[in-house]
């Protein structure tokens, strides 16, 4: 039973390593959540925003995850912006906050591109409530919970990027993850991930437009996260879109943007894996609120939705 009881507590930290650290929660309407695959989208933006973004993932299962993230993201000059991120999540046992400071430079490099560079700072803390699990038989190694303590980490992005096109790329996590008390090395990739991301804004006739956009995200080891989307936008602000997320799951999703101001979506994701059996939602709602929108002559793409 001690050697179970290790082999579960491994693949349960491994994954929350995986999930909380380097690739982040793995939100499907990307355009709530674009600082936290990359710094460089700090104001990128034609507007300045606040967001509100929640998943109820993997419903019906004991200790499904749940995230909750709060952004805003300002456009302070017509080539500089900055970001932050508090961010609340839970997987089983597992509970970790994290909030982040972003900053970008947006480089004119001619009339229709520009090349954003983006850092980020962050601090969090992660614990694991093993005293709260059920276990048949003592482990010295279960009965404490797991605590990263305060840490500090960092990241960076590049993003390349026209009217009607863009590309990013970013490390969200350059330094190593360690816990309290633990030596976990033999359960944790401290490797950081790489994320990147391309997207295009194509037009439909006078009333609708197409904006494919496609997100992979990568730790050494472990395999490749691919997200594939759809997405139609009507003239008038309505947003209708199917996902496709490589080997895992698929969805659909809606948004309408209110008077150019408020913008509120909603995602539904089923499983394509084994994990049917057991459950057969997920869960996604945004809502956004834009100001301060730029006169500058220069229009970037929309960026994902």
């Amino acid at each position: 039973m001690k050697n179970l009881n290790k082999i579960i507590l491994g693949v349960a930290v491994a994954l929350i390593a995986t999930h909380t650290f380097a690739q982040g929660p793995n939100f499907r309407m990307n355009q709530f959540n674009s600082l936290l695959l990359n710094p460089a989208q700090a104001g990128a933006n034609s507007y300045s925003d606040v967001s509100v973004l929640g998943i109820s993932q993997w419903n019906a299962l004991p200790g499904a995850p749940r995230t909750a993230a709060f952004s805003g993201n300002f456009k302070l000059e017509d080539n500089f912006g900055i970001g932050a991120v508090v961010m609340q999540d839970e997987l089983g046992p597992v509970k970790s906050f994290n909030t982040a400071i972003n900053a970008a430079y947006h480089l004119k490099l001619s009339r229709k591109w520009r090349l954003s560079l983006g850092l980020k700072g962050s601090v969090s803390n992660t614990t694991v409530a093993l005293q709260d699990l059920d276990i048949v038989e003592a482990d010295p190694d279960m009965m404490s919970n797991l605590n990263s303590g305060i840490t500090y980490n960092g990241g960076f992005g590049v993003l390349l990027y026209s009217e009607k096109f863009y590309f990013g790329y970013s490390q969200p996590r350059v330094a190593e993850v360690t816990f309290q008390d633990r030596d976990m090395e033999e359960f944790v990739d401290y490797k950081g991930g790489h994320l990147a991301y391309i997207g295009t804004d194509l037009p439909m006739g006078s009333t609708w437009k197409w904006r494919p956009n496609m997100v992979a995200r990568y730790i050494p080891t472990l395999p490749l996260v691919l997200d594939i989307n759809s997405i139609f936008t009507a003239k008038g602000g309505l947003d209708l879109g199917v996902s496709y997320q490589l080997n895992s799951s698929v969805g659909a999703m809606i948004g309408y943007e209110i008077k150019k101001t408020f913008y509120v979506g909603y995602s539904y994701s089923f499983p394509l894996s084994q994990l049917s059996t057991a459950t057969n939602q997920t869960h996604e709602v945004g809502l956004r609120y834009m100001f301060n929108k730029s006169r500058s002559s220069y229009q970037g793409p929309r960026f994902f939705n």
